[in-house]
C-alpha cells in the first residue's frame, strides 16, 4: 500500500496543471465581481479601453504561467513515476 500513493498522484498532477490555466484565466470574472485589484481586472480595463499592447502582455503572462506549470508537472512525473526516463533511454 506504500506504493499506491505515488501512482495515484499522476492523474491528479495532470488535472492540476490543466486547472491552473482556468484559475489564471478565471481571475477576470472573480476580480470583476468582488472588485479585487489584480491582473484580471487590469485585463478587463484593457479590453474596455482597447489597449491591445496591455492585452497582449497579460495574455503572454497567462500563457507562460500555463507553460511553466506543465513543464513543472513533466519534471514531477519523472520523480513520481520511476518508469519515466529522460531522453527516451530504455
Amino acid at each position: 500500500s506504500a506504493y499506491v500513493g505515488r501512482n495515484a498522484l499522476l492523474p491528479m498532477f495532470t488535472i492540476l496543471t490543466i486547472r491552473i490555466g482556468f484559475v489564471v484565466g478565471g481571475s477576470l470574472l472573480v476580480e470583476q465581481i468582488f472588485e479585487y485589484a489584480g491582473i484580471g481586472r487590469m485585463l478587463g480595463q484593457a479590453i474596455n479601453q482597447r489597449d491591445y499592447t496591455l492585452m497582449q502582455g497579460i495574455f503572454l503572462v497567462i500563457t507562460f504561467s500555463v507553460i511553466f506549470a506543465n513543464f513543472f508537472a513533466d519534471i514531477l512525473y519523472g520523480w513520481l513515476d520511476p518508469r519515466i526516463r529522460l531522453g527516451g533511454q530504455e
